[in-house]
């Protein structure tokens, strides 16, 4: 049923007062009601953020946290009808205002980013992937598991406690993110190379021989032994943790 203009009027400025906390006239409403809507649905944002974010809630003091969150909700129009994805506009707010945290906190970017990969990942619908378990690592096509992101940090976020790391940490950081058939998210350091093989494998079902073909032929450089080892020991370990599920059939 579509709403008269004034009922749809009356529901945006409780809506806006709600986000802002700042209350337009409203014939009828009863003034010492109103200021528990928005007491209720702060409640429900800031939850839901803290639980998002637990490392980055720890990190920052009581009024910090406070005002970012309220930053957020009263400036931030979120785009997702989907509450879970919340979070990750709380993420692209703080990233596109340069918010005054960022500044404080350096390797804050890095820490966001990991903590809404783990939700992302987690919440992600199911991937169809056609896979046999039956193969040769050597030889066989791998079949990537879909249900993962390539990740590159500043800061080792997923290393140390956010309170210990120094700008001295600073470096460049791979990772590779992924949801095993448990539900389980699993981070997993990797070399800027091996970053560069699981992204062959995400675009084509390859073997080990295609893999470092591709490879030397990209960089105009040959494998030695010890270089192929390396990554068959990388392969070996995703098949044990399900980054790679199986073998093409």
């Amino acid at each position: 049923m579509q709403l008269s203009d004034t009922t749809a009027s009356y529901q945006s400025k409780l809506a806006t007062y709600c986000r802002t906390g700042k209350l337009e006239s409203i014939p009828g409403i009863k003034m010492e009601n109103v200021s528990h809507y928005r007491r209720l649905v702060m409640n429900v944002v800031d939850d839901m953020l803290q639980n998002a974010y637990p490392l980055t809630y720890a990190l920052c003091n009581a009024k910090e946290w406070r005002t970012a969150v309220n930053d957020f909700f009263s400036n931030y129009s979120c785009q997702s009808p989907q509450v879970w994805y919340m979070p990750e506009e709380f993420y692209v707010f703080l990233v596109q205002t340069k918010h005054s945290l960022l500044n404080k906190y350096a390797f804050l970017e890095d820490l966001l980013l990991f903590e809404w990969t783990e939700v992302e990942l987690f919440m992600m619908e199911d991937k169809l992937a056609i896979y046999s378990s039956k193969g040769d690592l050597c030889y066989s096509k791998l079949v990537i598991n879909p249900e993962h992101q390539l990740l590159h940090f500043h800061y080792p976020v997923h290393k140390k406690k956010p309170q210990t790391i120094k700008e001295a940490d600073k470096n460049h950081y791979y990772l590779i993110a992924h949801r095993n058939r448990e539900g389980q998210v699993i981070f997993t350091d990797a070399s800027p190379a091996l970053v560069r093989i699981t992204e062959y494998l995400s675009e084509a079902n390859l073997s080990l021989p295609n893999l470092c073909l591709l490879f030397e032929k990209e960089y105009n450089i040959r494998l030695n032994q010890a270089d192929q080892s390396s990554i068959y020991g990388f392969l070996q370990n995703a098949l044990q943790s399900q980054l790679i599920l199986g073998f093409s059939e």
